[in-house]
């Protein structure tokens, strides 16, 4: 990355937009894999392992060797089970039961909790502002779940309320990664290391529940295995840097990015339709997201 790009007040943004746009492609994928026959708890561990082994190539070209001391292993553990494994996994499975786009708006929610986590560890102080940005994205989630005259029925509400339970584990990530950050790892090591342990978790949920996957050519949509591990190298690639240079709370935006993008395409490819309601509610989330990421990280 050339130094001027890294000295310039837009690089922790330009960061954002590239990590949340690339991410914001995982559940379309989900989707397009669970109507092939693939299991989600498959599709996840094929879409870490993937990404994981070609960050790890790119670190090894590169010279940066991950340490694989115990303290560095329980970290890829920690972090791939909680930022990764499980938050992806209760995302596909709504999505295979919903649709790529209304279960991608809870990745608009980390950002919030993990302020909330934030101010209780005491790593950041109370800021009204954020905290009125808080209740208003509260306010719009509430807007998306209302039964019968909301955008989610009695049938689909237990699949968006399993889709809601991963914002915590993420933004439990976003705080674990920080206050355990390895320094003597560089960001990209981390990324390998990360994606790589949560696809330790994914093959061993896998196995237990028998929702792996092999792929042997017979199904055709095995192409999305690639696809996916393949956006998830690109996401990860700034997504440590990011935290490095932001912080958790900042980085924690790019689940603003991912569900613009994941609602986008679930619009405009999938031909989802969402009503007043949801868009109502995204403006309320949007209005909020900003309340609460008003402050400005200090430069770098």
């Amino acid at each position: 990355m050339p130094t001027r790009l890294r000295q310039s007040r837009f690089y922790p943004l330009l960061l954002l937009i590239a990590t949340g746009v690339a991410l914001g492609f995982a559940p379309p994928f989900a989707k397009l894999a669970a109507a092939g026959g693939i299991p989600m708890i498959g599709f996840a561990f094929w879409q870490n392992l993937l990404g994981g082994l070609l960050l790890l190539l790119l670190a090894m070209l590169n010279g940066v060797r991950p340490p694989m001391s115990l303290r560095h292993l329980r970290y890829y553990a920690i972090s791939g089970l909680i930022t990764l494994a499980l938050p992806s996994v209760m995302v596909f499975l709504a999505v295979a039961h919903i649709g790529a786009g209304l279960p991608s708006i809870v990745y608009a929610f980390p950002a919030m909790l993990t302020y909330i986590f934030a101010l209780g560890l005491r790593m950041e102080r109370l800021a009204w502002m954020r905290a009125g940005g808080i209740a208003l994205g509260l306010i719009g989630i509430l807007l998306i779940l209302l039964p019968r005259s909301g955008p989610v029925d009695d049938a689909t509400l237990p699949w968006m309320l399993l889709a809601l339970t991963a914002p915590v584990s993420l933004a439990a990530g976003n705080i674990y990664r920080t206050r355990a950050w390895p320094q003597d790892a560089a960001p990209l090591a981390l990324a390998s290391g990360t994606l790589l342990g949560a696809a330790f978790w994914l093959l061993l949920g896998g196995a237990a529940f028998g929702a792996g996957h092999l792929p042997a050519g017979s199904i055709d949509a095995d192409w999305v295995l690639v696809a996916a591990g393949l956006f998830a190298f690109l996401s990860f690639l700034p997504y440590f840097e990011l935290q490095r240079v932001a912080g958790p709370v900042y980085l924690s935006q790019i689940g603003y990015v991912m569900a613009a993008t994941s609602l986008g395409i679930g619009t405009f490819v999938f031909g989802e339709r969402y009503g007043l309601i949801t868009w109502l509610a995204v403006i309320v989330i949007v209005a909020g997201i900003l309340l609460v990421n008003r402050r400005q990280i200090p430069a770098q």
